[in-house]
């Protein structure tokens, strides 16, 4: 619990960061939940923080990094492209998709592959403020050290792992 809480209000604090404004860059962060479609279960936790270059009205490419808490923590960085569907309204859908690669913060496992597709809706705050919903699909590979011991051997084996899982996320961009 004391480990969401620490990501909660570091979420909130970058959310009350007042950037320097820079022009067609946009800067955003997210928070959500995951339901697991495959074994092992862990149901998730993540955060991600962005940054956008507006390419036009509707596109916007930029970088990421974050926090996804399984039973181990990984932190992925990732390429990220957002395209906002229909003209400017105060509500508009968008799609969404990142990919990249995932680090575990753990000295007896090694990252591997990220991937997020999702589609949401942005809803306007202000001309430079906006809350985002998404639902999406997350992926993230690991490999760990395992070990099996009895009373007639010891052994270690490398298990890699495939975290899928049906992700909810909120959003807030400035």
């Amino acid at each position: 619990m004391k480990k969401y809480l620490i990501v909660f209000v570091a979420c909130m604090g970058f959310a009350s960061l007042h950037a320097q404004c820079i022009h067609n860059v946009v800067f955003s962060t997210d928070m959500g939940v995951g339901m697991a479609t495959n074994t092992p279960e862990y149901t998730p936790f993540t955060w991600r923080v962005m940054g956008h270059y507006r390419a036009t009205k509707h596109l916007s490419v930029g970088v990421g990094t974050g926090l996804s808490f399984y039973e181990k923590t990984l932190m992925p960085v990732f390429a990220d492209a957002k395209l906002l569907i229909g003209k400017a309204h105060k509500l508009n859908p968008y799609i969404e998709y990142a990919v990249g690669y995932s680090f575990v913060l753990n000295r007896n496992a090694n990252g591997g592959f990220y991937m997020n597709p999702a589609i949401g809706m942005r809803y306007s705050l202000s001309k430079d403020r906006a809350i985002t919903f998404s639902v999406g699909y997350e992926q993230q590979s690991l490999e760990r050290l395992k070990e099996y011991q009895n009373s007639l051997y010891m052994a270690q084996f490398a298990e890699k792992l495939d975290h899928a899982s049906i992700s909810f996320k909120v959003g807030f961009s400035y």
